[in-house]
C-alpha cells in the first residue's frame, strides 16, 4: 500500500471512529485511538521510533482521559500473570515480585540466578547469563508486564527454552549464535524455541516473556 493510500485509509478509519464513538467518547479519546492506529501501522513498516512515539503518546492520552480503563488493563494483566506463573514454573518453588517500575541490570558483575516471576507496568531488564551463578540446574525466568525493554545474553552451554509474546513491538533473536540477529516487528510477535542440547545440558534456563508492548533482544553467545 502506497503512503497516500495508507494516509487516506487512516483518515477514513478516523472519520469512522468519530462517527461511531463520537456520542460516547471525548475528543482526546479519538485522537488517542488515531495515534495508536498510526503507531501500529508504523511498527508494521519497521518505523520503530515513530511507532513507539505514537503508541506512547496515544497511551498517555488514554491514561489522562480513561484512567479507569488503563487501571482495568493493568489489573487484567496482573491477573493473567498470577494464573500463568505456576504454569510457567511447573509447580516448582520460585520468587514472585510485583512492581510498578522494574529495573534489572545484571550485565556487569556476577549475580545469583534463581527462578523468578516478575510483574511490572514498566520494565527495563538486562541480564547476561554468562555472569550468572545459578542456584539450581533448572531455572525459570518469567517476566510479564505492560511496557518493557528487555535484553538477554545466554551462553551456548546452557540448555535454553524460550516462550516470548509481544502484542506490539520488536523481537530480536539469533537461534544460531554464529549468525546475525533475526528481527520480528509489528503486531502479535511470538517466539517459541528450544535448543537441541536442552535435555542433555547440566544447566537449563526457561525464559518466559509476556508484554503488551516492548523491545526484546535475546542473544545466544559462544
Amino acid at each position: 500500500m502506497s503512503r497516500k493510500r495508507e494516509a487516506f485509509a487512516v483518515i477514513l478509519i478516523g472519520i469512522g471512529m468519530l462517527v461511531l464513538l463520537g456520542p460516547y467518547v471525548g475528543f482526546f479519546t479519538i485522537v488517542a485511538l488515531l495515534l495508536l492506529l498510526i503507531g501500529v501501522i508504523a511498527l508494521r513498516h519497521g518505523k520503530m521510533r515513530k511507532g513507539y512515539i505514537c503508541l506512547g503518546t496515544g497511551s498517555g492520552l488514554l491514561l489522562l482521559d480513561h484512567l479507569a480503563l488503563v487501571l482495568g488493563i493493568g489489573l487484567i494483566s496482573l491477573g493473567i500473570f498470577y494464573v500463568r506463573a505456576n504454569k510457567a514454573h511447573g509447580g516448582q518453588k520460585y520468587f514472585s515480585q510485583q512492581n510498578f517500575i522494574k529495573t534489572v541490570q545484571y550485565n556487569r558483575d556476577p549475580w545469583m540466578m534463581r527462578s523468578i516471576s516478575s510483574w511490572h507496568a514498566i520494565g527495563d531488564i538486562d541480564c547476561d547469563l554468562s555472569l550468572a551463578m545459578a542456584e539450581e540446574p533448572d531455572t525459570v525466568l518469567y517476566f510479564h508486564g505492560l511496557i518493557g525493554d528487555l535484553d538477554f545474553t545466554i551462553p551456548e552451554e546452557y540448555g535454553v527454552e524460550i516462550e516470548a509474546h509481544l502484542l506490539f513491538g520488536q523481537i530480536g533473536f539469533n537461534p544460531e549464535h554464529s549468525m546475525g540477529m533475526e528481527r520480528r516487528q509489528g503486531v502479535l510477535n511470538r517466539v517459541q524455541w528450544k535448543s537441541a542440547n536442552y535435555m542433555n545440558s547440566t544447566q537449563r534456563v526457561k525464559l518466559v516473556i509476556f508484554y503488551v508492548a516492548g523491545d526484546l533482544n535475546i542473544r545466544l553467545s559462544a
